[in-house]
Order: C-alpha cells, then sequence, then structure tokens
C-alpha cells in the first residue's frame, strides 16, 4: 500500500514539473498585405493588440486620407515626409529599405523609462507615433514604424512579436528583397545610450535565420527560410583588398557616410579562414599581419571611437568586419 502510495506521489510530481515548466512564449506574426494575424500558439492571450498601421498606407497608397483620424494624419504626414526625402525613382528595394531603416534609427531613440522597475514609458512607444512624433519608441514601435514604411512602399514585410533570448517580449521584421526573405531589428540596430552623430548600426539588417536565431526565440515554422545573401548588409557592402593598408581609408569612408562597419575579403593568405569565430566574439587583429597598425591610426584620429573586428559567416563566405563605435 505504501509503495502504491509513494508511486502515486512520484507521479503526481512528475506531472507537475512537466506542466509546470514555463513554456516557450508564442510567436505572433502579422502580415498587413493580407491582413492576417498567425499565432504560434492556439491557447495565445487573445487580448494582445498589435498596432494596425494599414489604414495608413493604404491612404497613402490610394492618394485619400479621409478616414484616418487625427493621430493617424500626423504619422501620415510625417512619413509621406520623409518618403519624399529618402526615396527616389532609382533607387531599387534594397536601396529603399536601407534609407528607411537608417532613417528610422536617426530619427528616434529607445524609450528607457519602460527599462525602469515600474516599465511605465511614454504613451505611443509601442507604435510609429511614438516612433515618428514623439521620437521615442520600444521594439513594437520600431517594427510597427518599418512595417509601415514597407507597406508604403510595396515591399513585403511581416511583423514577428515573440522574444529574445532573456526571454523578454521582442519585435522584429522580416523583409523579402528581390527573391529571399531577410531579418531586420531596427531597434536593436539603435543601441543605448544614443546620441547625435553616431554612426548608424547594421549589425541586425538583412541577416539571416540563422544569425538572427542566435538573439532571438520565435517559431518560425510558418515563415519563409532566408535561401539568399544578396541583399545581406554585408554582401552589398563588401569591399576585396589586395592589402590591409587599405582599411584605414574605408574605414574613414564609412564615417563619412555615417556607417559604423567596413567589411573586407581577400586573397592574401592571412585571410583564408577555415572556420568563423562565434558570433558576437572579438577577433584578435593581432592575427593579421599590420592590422593592429591600422587600427592604432584610425583611433589616433579619431579618440571619440572604439574599433574591433570579426569572422563573420555571409553565405559560404568568411569576411572580416570592422566595428567603429562612437561614444560620448
Amino acid at each position: 500500500m505504501k509503495a502504491k502510495t509513494v508511486l502515486i506521489l512520484l507521479s503526481a510530481v512528475i506531472l507537475c514539473l512537466t506542466g509546470c515548466t514555463e513554456s516557450q512564449k508564442p510567436t505572433t506574426v502579422v502580415d498587413n498585405s493580407s491582413a492576417v494575424t498567425t499565432s504560434s500558439s492556439a491557447d495565445s492571450d487573445s487580448t494582445n493588440s498589435y498596432y494596425d498601421s494599414t489604414p495608413i498606407s493604404q491612404a497613402y497608397l490610394s492618394g485619400n486620407t479621409a478616414n484616418l483620424d487625427d493621430k493617424q494624419l500626423e504619422i501620415y504626414n510625417k512619413a509621406v515626409s520623409a518618403i519624399e526625402k529618402l526615396i527616389t525613382l532609382d533607387m531599387n528595394d534594397y536601396e529603399k529599405e536601407l534609407a528607411v531603416h537608417d532613417y528610422i534609427v536617426g530619427c528616434s531613440s529607445y524609450d528607457e523609462a519602460h527599462l525602469n522597475a515600474l516599465g511605465i514609458g511614454l504613451p505611443n512607444s509601442d507604435n510609429p507615433y511614438g516612433c515618428l512624433i514623439n521620437g521615442k519608441a520600444i521594439c513594437s514601435g520600431y517594427s510597427t514604424t518599418f512595417q509601415l514604411f514597407m507597406d508604403m512602399l510595396e515591399i513585403p514585410c511581416k511583423t514577428i512579436y515573440a522574444t529574445d533570448f532573456e526571454g523578454d517580449d521582442h519585435s522584429w521584421n522580416i523583409v523579402q528583397i528581390g527573391e529571399s526573405w531577410y531579418y531586420v531589428d531596427a531597434c536593436w540596430d539603435d543601441p543605448i545610450p544614443d546620441f547625435t552623430d553616431r554612426p548608424v548600426r547594421h549589425k541586425n539588417f538583412n541577416v539571416s535565420k540563422e544569425y538572427m536565431k542566435t538573439k532571438h526565440v520565435w517559431d518560425d515554422t510558418e515563415l519563409p527560410d532566408t535561401d539568399s545573401t544578396k541583399f545581406s548588409y554585408i554582401t552589398q557592402t563588401v569591399t576585396h583588398i589586395n592589402s590591409v593598408n587599405e582599411i584605414e581609408s574605408l574605414m574613414e569612408k564609412a564615417l563619412d557616410n555615417m556607417q559604423d562597419s567596413v567589411a573586407v575579403t581577400s586573397d592574401m593568405s592571412d585571410f583564408q579562414f577555415s572556420e568563423t569565430d562565434q558570433i558576437d566574439t572579438n577577433f584578435n587583429e593581432e592575427n593579421i599581419k599590420g592590422l593592429s597598425k591600422v587600427f592604432d591610426s584610425f583611433c589616433e584620429k579619431h579618440t571619440d571611437h572604439q574599433v574591433y573586428c570579426q569572422r563573420v559567416q555571409n553565405g559560404n563566405d568568411i569576411v572580416l568586419v570592422m566595428y567603429m563605435r562612437k561614444f560620448r
């Protein structure tokens, strides 16, 4: 009898441990192009609300703003003004997307008040009004603003609501450029603290699913694969060099263009990498002859910058990326 009781109690404990373990938060994907919202969990909280920018993008595409309320009209006017300044007829979709990404990162900063103990920040930081009008946003503010611009420019895009690698709620985007999809996290390309004249980061711009999965957690079973690097930021900006001495001028040019990184490849023996470092792990510049001298020269001219580099996998290629971090 005692053995049976113990067995029952043990079964109850196992059942409790199985049922009480915190499960992965559901993934929600918002696709305005077909006005569809999908979730990875049938039991997800139906009270969750996600900002719908469709009325604004449709007003832009139709030329009719009659149905917009006052707040939507403010967002509309700000977005239209930005498009008129940023976008030209000769741009391809990648160039339009990059211009929008850099604009969003530049016009807004993270609403740090949301990080305090109460988690109370400015109103509308979770939507384009906070990002474009107030200049303050949290992750969903960045992602919904990016979604709005992509819809206005008729570039296929979806917004993903899930978590980061620490389990905190987070949102970002997946966008189709050419025949492939790419991941974009404008929020994480606008780090804290923010300040004027800080070069724009592109570490989370048009990256692969594999790269994004190192710091983001979501159910991607309903999402398209990222099967190309043609329009990754690295592919579009990488330079083939014949000498390490060319790197400093490339870094100077990047700063002039308000960019914070330089990607290079080479046929030199020092650049024949057999494997990549772990993502976000710095590469020792002393392993490449002459690179430390280049970095020292650059930092002597730019005393408000720090420099580090990484070997990064880009499709089947391994490239060396130099990051120039400006601090106050």
